[in-house]
């Protein structure tokens, strides 16, 4: 009788262990949102036409036909990109005008992430581009 007492006590403390951390962590990790690496036809919908900002140190806005127009710390400079092979590749003419430098684009909630090797490179929101931008007249 006194072995059922003494283990009654250890078994309502775990559970109530076990319940206490379920209601702590439960909001974190359900807060927490998912990555999803997109695939090359996501990357194609998600950045073509629309432009691609942290809101205050670069923009890109990206064109339907492959231009590519870029705003880098007060620098304003032109590009072509493209996606393939589940990446988002852009030809930067100060860098090579052969070579395209391509990156592994991940969702992460609103936020698109273009990483190399797993660093994060890029991070921010898309918004949809202007008429302006979207004919190309700027």
């Amino acid at each position: 009788m006194k072995q059922a007492i003494a283990w009654r006590p250890r078994r309502f403390t775990r559970g109530l262990y076990a319940h206490f951390l379920c209601g702590v962590l439960v909001p974190f990790v359900c807060a927490a949102s998912p990555e999803s690496k997109l695939t090359t036809a996501q990357i194609r919908s998600t950045v073509g036409g629309h432009h691609v900002s942290d809101g205050r140190h670069w923009g890109h806005d990206y064109f339907l036909d492959g231009r590519l127009e870029r705003s880098e710390n007060g620098r304003t400079r032109s590009g072509r990109w493209s996606a393939q092979n589940n990446q988002l590749c852009l030809l930067l003419p100060e860098v090579s005008k052969e070579s395209p430098v391509c990156f592994d684009v991940v969702r992460v909630g609103d936020e698109l992430q273009y990483r190399d090797a797993g660093r994060v490179v890029y991070a921010g929101a898309v918004k949809k581009r202007t008429t302006r931008l979207q004919e190309g007249r700027l």
